[in-house]
């Protein structure tokens, strides 16, 4: 008799591109999440006081008119954009913007009827 009887393993074709797929593909993500930085201290600040606002608005139901007042007393001079259902409420353009910052707020009242607002800093 032959002794056919190996120490090791042997690979087939299938599990070699297996191992190729999926080591590719941790490669991949590996290499994205290492591309990913953090946001910084500012647009943290900025991202807070949208959603401060946002749920003051959502208690207090308030109107375009008081929702103005309240983004200008809060932004100051910094380039801000706010939507109420599609319409453009305020639009104040920044001189420099390197990035924009959105958060979006829909509403709805007894009836369903949505109130969608949407409230963007450039920063």
């Amino acid at each position: 008799m032959i002794d056919t009887a190996r120490e090791g393993f042997v690979f087939t074709l299938d599990a070699t591109l297996a191992l190729l797929i999926t080591s590719t593909i941790l490669a991949v993500a590996m290499v994205s999440f290492a591309q990913i930085k953090p946001p910084a201290t500012e647009e943290l600040l900025i991202l807070q006081k949208e959603h401060d606002l946002m749920k003051h608005w959502l208690i207090a139901g308030a109107t375009e008119h008081e929702m103005t007042e309240q983004i200008e007393k809060l932004f100051g001079n910094i380039g801000v954009k706010l939507e109420v259902n599609g319409k453009v409420v305020l639009y104040r353009k920044a001189s420099v913007a390197r990035s924009a910052i959105t958060s979006r707020l829909v509403i709805l009242n007894t009836k369903a009827v949505a109130r969608k607002i949407v409230l963007t800093v450039f920063n």
